[in-house]
């Protein structure tokens, strides 16, 4: 298991939320190499799963150590396909849930002790509209990297690239793409 900056952990390393084959489908006269469009999507990937609190996608096998609080567990996702296990201090519980994250036990509370819960799930959605916001903000960026785009000497002027009002270069998350991403944050603070 690989621990995630999310508070869960998942099987493996959490991969880019787009491939660079994908992207290139998406962009097919993009000119920039392999490495830089994946460097731009790693990133791209990395900003909106810190924005929106979870990895998003794809659907991966997750582990949650945490605790509940009366009869309720909220886990850090949403879009859960399967709960595999609920367990209380190493014990199996009956338990019930929901796609949005949310479990339920059967009977009973969870007791007022911190990690003593112990639950493993499958989560993340197949989106095309996220993947599409992905390649088209990795595609910002890599078009307007950091620097200047025109000079002159006379009068002195100098413009910088950027990808957004105020922005020059890089990754940012404009308020479309907030916008278009919105469905997917976690409402919900840890």
């Amino acid at each position: 298991m690989s621990r995630t900056p999310w508070g869960y952990e998942t099987e493996g390393e959490v991969p880019a939320m787009v491939t660079v084959e994908e992207f290139r489908e998406m962009f097919p006269n993009m000119s920039s190499s392999d490495e830089q469009i994946e460097d731009a999507l790693d990133s791209v990937s990395a900003a909106i799963r810190d924005y929106c609190g979870w990895h998003v996608t794809p659907n991966l096998a997750c582990k949650f150590v945490g605790d509940g609080e009366g009869r309720i567990l909220i886990l850090p996702a949403m879009g859960v396909s399967s709960v595999e296990s609920l367990s209380i201090d190493g014990a199996d519980v009956p338990f019930q849930w929901r796609d949005s994250g949310i479990v339920r036990l059967e009977s009973g509370v969870f007791p007022d002790k911190w990690r003593s819960v112990e639950c493993h799930y499958h989560a993340g959605f197949c989106s095309s509209a996220v993947s599409q916001a992905v390649a088209q903000i990795a595609a910002n960026s890599i078009v307007a990297s950091p620097g200047v785009s025109d000079e002159r000497a006379g009068n002195v002027q100098i413009t910088y690239n950027r990808t957004g009002d105020g922005i020059t270069g890089g990754v940012s998350l404009l308020a479309r793409d907030r916008q278009i991403l919105a469905p997917y944050k976690l409402a919900r603070a840890w």
